[in-house]
C-alpha cells in the first residue's frame, strides 16, 4: 500500500539522486547572490515537487504518515538534501556538497509544504 500511494515521490527521489550523480556541465554563472542563482532555482523547484508528491501520497497511506502528511514530507525531503550533499561531497570526486545547495533543497521544501497545503484545503473545501 506503501509503494502503490508513494511511487509518484519515490521515483522523484530516485530522478534526484541520479542527477545528483552526473557531472554536470561547466557553465559560468554569474555570482551575484548565490541563492537565486539558476542552479539554487532548480534546487527550490525540485525538491518543492518531492515535498508535493510525497504530501500526496503520505495523504493516501492510512495511519501516522496520513495524519502528519506534511510533517513527514518534509522532514523526509529535507533530511534526503542533506544526504545527497554528503554523498556528492564524499563520494563522488566530480562533485562537491554544498551546503547553499542544501539550503536550498529546504527552502525548496518549505515552498513545496505551502503548495501542498494550499492545494489539499482546497481540495478539500471543494470536495464539502
Amino acid at each position: 500500500m506503501f509503494i502503490k500511494n508513494n511511487w509518484p515521490g519515490i521515483s522523484w527521489a530516485i530522478i534526484i539522486f541520479v542527477l545528483s550523480s552526473i557531472t554536470p556541465p561547466a557553465i559560468y554563472i554569474p555570482d551575484l547572490f548565490d541563492l537565486f542563482t539558476p542552479d539554487k532555482v532548480a534546487h527550490f523547484i525540485i525538491y518543492a515537487i518531492l515535498v508535493f508528491l510525497l504530501t500526496l501520497g503520505f495523504k493516501k497511506t492510512p495511519g501516522r504518515l496520513s495524519r502528519n502528511q506534511f510533517s513527514f514530507s518534509v522532514l523526509f525531503s529535507a533530511g534526503y538534501g542533506g544526504l545527497i550533499e554528503l554523498y556528492q561531497g564524499y563520494f563522488l570526486s566530480d562533485r562537491v556538497g554544498d551546503w547553499v545547495d542544501f539550503l536550498a533543497n529546504c527552502i525548496g521544501c518549505v515552498i513545496g509544504w505551502l503548495v501542498a497545503r494550499f492545494a489539499i484545503g482546497r481540495s478539500e473545501k471543494i470536495a464539502k
